[in-house]
């Protein structure tokens, strides 16, 4: 949870950055649009590596059970999984993967089908079943 609000707040200076117009071509507007990108990319790569580390630790057979029973599942798929195992929302679902909240709603969906589980099911006591 520390690394999703460490996250959030890269990404909202990232934003904050973007907002700033200095005139194109200046060496102020190199260096923002060079920081923006370093922002963004170690926000999204490193909080994933440690989440999923720190994971495969505390759940040892979770992506192995899931494998077996489901195994046309994508890598994404199964960090959506990783995500709502550990009950996490929507929203900070959203701020660890960089997407917008219907792009993990929409994932969400396809993935529920993908599993099998009905609309009435929870989604995420299903996979704690697992």
């Amino acid at each position: 949870m520390y690394l999703t609000k460490l996250n959030e707040v890269v990404l909202t200076i990232a934003e904050k950055l973007r907002k700033y117009d200095p005139v194109e071509g200046s060496s102020n507007f190199r260096l923002i649009q060079s920081v923006i990108s370093e922002l963004e990319y170690t926000s999204n790569t490193d909080s994933w590596k440690e989440f999923e580390v720190r994971f495969q630790n505390v759940h040892v057979d979770f992506y192995k059970k899931l494998g077996e029973q489901f195994p046309d599942l994508t890598p994404n798929e199964l960090k959506l999984c990783a995500f709502m195992r550990l009950n996490m929302s929507t929203k900070e679902i959203s701020s660890l993967t960089g997407q917008s909240q219907d792009s993990v709603r929409q994932a969400r969906s396809r993935l529920r089908q993908k599993l099998g589980a009905s609309k009435d099911e929870n989604l995420v006591n299903f996979l704690s079943q697992i």
